[in-house]
């Protein structure tokens, strides 16, 4: 046997449907004005990286049933701004991401950006605004901000200790699923599916354990489905870690291989857990109905994350797909090979 085999990566699959976007593509070409106008604190091959990567389709690709481009452009606002933020302050030391966050809080709750802030302030008042012209209330506005502002301070600054250490140190798996799950942005995503339905779901709802449970694993779900899509780039980092495959690799001494499908076990048995809510669901009265269908359009959001990854055309976990963080972890020369690794 060869002491360097190929990594097979196995692919997610859901036991409910995957919907397509009747409005998939709608936002390719703003979303290029958007990134020369308000995000250009990022190099101009920052930019470059940035437009191929297709990540306003994220948000129609999440959210398929909504045929209003209205409706879905401050959606696609939010997924990009998120994802540039954690792309490009990934490795931002903590006491400066907390005086972000804070800002960050301040502006989505109805502060207007500076002139001389950086861009991404204003794309985020921008949405705000939006959502309120098309009718979203206060309450949605105050949970989407506070779940911004967790996502920074819960998730991403939370991985700063493994993003800067010097000799790559791994989570044990509980830990990393601790914070994972708010750095990889999914509460602040799963919020979408109240404006994209024009369905609000009140606070009341909203707190509901069950609601929450499911809520938790969609994020759960992405966690490991983005980490498949994202292990053949982050084999070559040779800092990373943050990844569930290298993790129960490390963990409990597999191999990549094995850690896959240990991995996809996870995955498979948060979708089943998620799926039972589903059809078991508590009285909710006369809002049965509304939360049946907003725990549908979480299932939704999670098969059509995988139809993002797998069929939009985005490139972003290809060579030099990705932007450089603000602190430079990697060049811009940095050039990712074919994928191998070391079998145990």
């Amino acid at each position: 046997m060869s002491i360097r085999e190929e990594l097979i990566v196995p692919k997610c699959y859901y036991p409910w449907e995957t919907v397509q976007s009747p409005i998939a593509n709608a936002f390719d070409e703003e979303e290029k004005e958007w990134y020369d106008n308000d995000y250009t604190f990022i190099s101009e091959e920052g930019i470059k990286r940035c437009k191929p990567q297709f990540l306003s389709r994220v948000a129609t690709y999440m959210n398929p049933t909504c045929k209003s481009i209205d409706l879905m452009r401050p959606c696609a606002r939010l997924m990009i701004y998120i994802t540039i933020f954690d792309d490009y302050f990934g490795i931002t030391p903590r006491d400066e991401l907390q005086v972000m966050a804070d800002r960050v809080y301040e502006v989505m709750m109805g502060d207007e950006p500076n002139p001389d802030e950086i861009g991404i302030l204003r794309q985020m008042a921008q949405a705000r605004k939006e959502w309120l012209a098309n009718g979203m209330p206060q309450f949605w506005i105050d949970r989407v901000s506070i779940n911004f502002y967790e996502f920074i301070m819960y998730g991403m600054a939370e991985e700063i200790p493994f993003r800067q250490v010097k000799n790559r140190t791994y989570p044990l798996l509980a830990h990393y699923l601790s914070f994972r799950k708010y750095s990889i942005g999914m509460w602040p995503y799963g919020d979408l599916i109240d404006p994209a339905t024009d369905s609000p779901l009140p606070v009341h709802l909203y707190n509901h354990p069950i609601v929450q449970r499911c809520r938790e694993l969609l994020s759960l779900v992405i966690v490991i489905q983005n980490d498949f899509a994202s292990i053949k780039k982050e084999l070559e980092i040779e800092s990373e870690s943050l990844n569930i495959i290298f993790i129960l690799s490390n963990q409990y001494n597999l191999s990549y291989q094995d850690s896959c499908t240990e991995a996809m076990k996870l995955h498979d048995a948060y979708c089943q857990e998620l799926d039972d809510l589903h059809k078991s669901l508590p009285d909710f009265g006369e809002f049965q109905e509304l939360v049946y269908d907003h725990i549908q359009h979480i299932k939704l959001q999670i098969s059509g994350c995988a139809n993002w990854y797998y069929n939009s055309g985005t490139n972003r976990y290809e060579p030099k797909g990705f932007i450089v963080p603000q602190y430079g972890r990697e060049g811009d020369e940095i050039v990712i090979p074919h994928s191998v690794f070391v079998k145990k």
